[in-house]
């Protein structure tokens, strides 16, 4: 899919803890985790991402000392989530739901029946590469960009050394369609939406819808506004707490709808439901309903408008070029 080698960032390097077992903290510390326990490091991940989104907000759009503080935040709340891992030698798999892996393959096998030219995944945020790498057994090519060395380093030990010129390292927007085989016909990113600033999300979304081919769709998992707080801030504060780590913000399905909207998606649609073992899509998926009564789930109890929430799939979105 690509004709040239990782896009690195432009940035200074950032020396590297120098073992598995110790982070570099926001502010600029070596800290060990040797010995700690899963509280503990929940505790210290708790503290970290409240530092750390404060620092990359305080910085100015675009800025390179506010790419900087994404990529050191990354990598140490990966390094963090790995030590909180039953098995520290496996990669570190967040969020891939196998739904979300069979709607992703579902949908390519649906581009490559209905005639587009060489259906292709793109992931933006891939981590450890374990969506790629069942892409890839299905036939598909794929590829994507992510902002943590370690996780890229994980990736490439799963998908093998001859993958790793498709995995890109840096920043989405540098991604340029020079630097492409060809265009991507299914972009993906899970649990990515939340954690961009705010005031470049509609340079991210804008940038995707050029990359996309014609036709192209963008699937996009993001934990709905009525299941706040849904970063590390659930495990410390009440339910509809405004999340305080590293989900920068949390939409509404009606704010999504919008962004994609206004960089040229044609049509948004939604699964139409969530099942434990599938998300079910048919047409839009209702997605003009779910808009209209998501402003009354945050009034029912907190139970009832999250079993709503997932079950209607509000998290989800499919849109098409």
């Amino acid at each position: 899919m690509f004709a040239a080698p990782p896009i690195e960032i432009d940035e200074p390097t950032i020396e590297e803890p120098k073992s598995a077992a110790e982070v570099t903290l926001g502010d600029g510390r070596v800290m060990s985790l040797a010995g700690m326990s899963c509280d503990e490091l929940q505790a210290l991940q708790w503290e970290q991402e409240q530092i750390c989104a404060q620092e990359i907000m305080k910085h100015p759009k675009g800025s390179r000392e506010r790419s900087l503080a994404i990529r050191q935040a990354y990598d140490m709340i990966c390094t963090i989530l790995s030590a909180q891992s039953a098995d520290a030698e496996q990669p570190l798999v967040m969020g891939l739901d196998p739904r979300y892996v069979r709607l992703v393959l579902n949908l390519l096998r649906q581009q490559r029946e209905s005639g587009l030219p060489h259906p292709s995944l793109f992931e933006i945020g891939y981590g450890c590469g374990a969506l790629l790498a069942e892409v890839h057994e299905h036939g598909y090519p794929g590829g994507g960009i992510e902002v943590s060395e370690i996780m890229r380093a994980q990736a490439i030990e799963l998908l093998g050394k001859r993958h790793a010129g498709a995995l890109l390292l840096g920043d989405l927007r540098s991604v340029d369609l020079d630097s492409l085989v060809s265009r991507p016909t299914l972009i993906y990113w899970n649990d990515v939406l939340e954690h961009i600033p705010p005031d470049e999300i509609g340079e991210y979304i804008g940038h995707i819808y050029r990359l996309l081919a014609p036709g192209g769709m963008l699937v996009t998992i993001t934990p709905n506004w009525i299941l706040r707080p849904s970063d590390v801030t659930g495990d410390f504060c009440p339910p509809r707490t405004q999340a305080r780590g590293l989900h920068l913000k949390e939409y509404r399905l009606a704010e999504v709808t919008r962004l994609l909207r206004q960089a040229g998606f044609r049509r948004v649609a939604t699964p139409l439901l969530a099942t434990h073992q599938q998300l079910i899509v048919c047409g839009s998926g209702g997605r003009a309903l779910k808009q209209g009564i998501e402003p009354w789930l945050d009034h029912l109890p907190v139970r009832a408008a999250r079993l709503l929430c997932r079950g209607l799939a509000m998290s989800a979105t499919i849109a098409r070029k």
